[in-house]
């Protein structure tokens, strides 16, 4: 791990070095630096294109890059743009709390995140799935933003063609809601995979579970009768929503 962590400071070292002689060499204008260091690599990385399964290396490249907590106005427009409507909320009452400022009063933004707005997330996670999952299953496949490869009624378990088609639906899941270009046989994908399966095989142990979705969270809420979830798949990708949407890649940019 040191030789790893020395080799990511010397890297680091050599580009603040090069940076400060050309700002010498530049009459010592203050500007060049700034403009130096947001061209550099380590300013401008946004992700790797190649792998890195060595964990050396992803120490060497652990800092690497910046990320900063999408404020109130941002997530909203990233959750608008995902699930074709915004949540609303982070318009309105709980702005301020996330973070926002109203130009008068409040003018300074929270850079860092309080117990307040990690309940806010938390509440923006389940109300944003609760919202838009069952609805996006009762669109036809072709237009559905969350599950255009996958119907609810697919099981875990029941077969390795059920198990690869639950695989691909996380893998599109985690492109749209993270960014994330995993592979069907990834570490990250078998976690998530796993939380679909337990949560199925939590509800199918227990007695006396709906055979519909929530009241809440059904397509229409003056619908008779409710959408039909008898296996508890559409509330297990629910959770599956829920859990993504408060991952690090969704919340920080």
């Amino acid at each position: 791990m040191f030789v790893s962590k020395r080799r990511a400071y010397r890297m680091q070292r050599d580009e603040i070095e090069g940076i400060a002689g050309r700002f010498a060499k530049n009459g010592f204008n203050l500007k060049d630096v700034f403009k130096e260091l947001i061209a550099s690599p380590f300013y401008r990385a946004d992700g790797l294109a190649a792998k890195t399964k060595h964990p050396r290396r992803r120490i060497e490249l652990n800092d690497l890059g910046l990320a900063h907590l999408l404020s109130p106005e941002q997530l909203e427009r990233k959750i608008e743009a995902i699930f074709g409507k915004p949540w609303g909320k982070l318009q309105q009452q709980m702005a301020i709390l996330y973070g926002g400022i109203d130009s008068k009063e409040i003018t300074v933004r929270i850079a860092d995140p309080s117990g307040a707005m990690g309940a806010i997330q938390r509440i923006m996670a389940n109300d944003v799935a609760c919202k838009n999952v069952a609805p996006d299953f009762s669109l036809p496949a072709a237009k559905r933003r969350l599950f255009p490869h996958i119907e609810f009624n697919v099981l875990p378990g029941t077969s390795k063609k059920a198990d690869q088609q639950i695989r691909r639906g996380i893998v599109h899941l985690h492109e749209l809601l993270l960014g994330r270009f995993d592979t069907i046989d990834s570490a990250e994908v078998h976690r998530t995979f796993d939380l679909f399966e337990g949560i199925v095989k939590e509800a199918k142990a227990r007695k006396g579970i709906e055979k519909t979705e929530s009241y809440f969270c059904q397509t229409q809420r003056d619908k008779t009768p409710r959408d039909p979830d008898p296996d508890y798949t559409i509330r297990a990708w629910r959770g599956v929503v829920t859990y993504l949407l408060r991952q690090q890649e969704f919340l920080y940019e």
